[in-house]
């Protein structure tokens, strides 16, 4: 694999993560719990530029991770109405995603021309 691709491979695996992690607090955007039990809590992605090229990327859990919902009529509900909710922005969470869908097109982009250069510079030497 060429140092390119390989840079590439790691933007396109960050980009997978962050889709991932996006996608999953838009899906649990409408979770509840009881007040002080462990609910879902959202999830957020880490990047760090490698040395040789490249990033790495890590999910990590998003503080706070909760916010309290009056729902007095939710089975969930403590004594005084409130049932507790990940604390996500759906308008956030959109954007990140969309913004992670244009970063995996752009490093699947980078492939195919590394690709095309390479094949070239094998079609001159052949």
């Amino acid at each position: 694999m060429t140092p390119v691709a390989a840079i590439a491979q790691s933007g396109l695996v960050a980009a997978t993560l962050k889709l991932t992690t996006s996608a999953s607090n838009i899906a649990n955007t409408g979770d509840r719990s009881r007040v002080g039990a462990k609910g879902y809590q959202p999830l957020g992605t880490v990047q760090s530029a490698l040395a040789d090229g490249g990033v790495a990327a890590q999910a990590v859990t998003l503080k706070p991770g909760a916010t309290l919902i009056y729902d007095p009529t939710s089975s969930l509900a403590n004594a005084r109405g409130f049932v507790q909710a990940p604390e996500i922005d759906p308008i956030a969470e959109t954007s990140n995603f969309l913004a992670a869908g244009q970063a995996f097109a752009f490093q699947v982009k980078v492939l195919r021309v590394a690709d095309k250069e390479q094949k070239s510079l094998l079609d001159l030497t052949a």
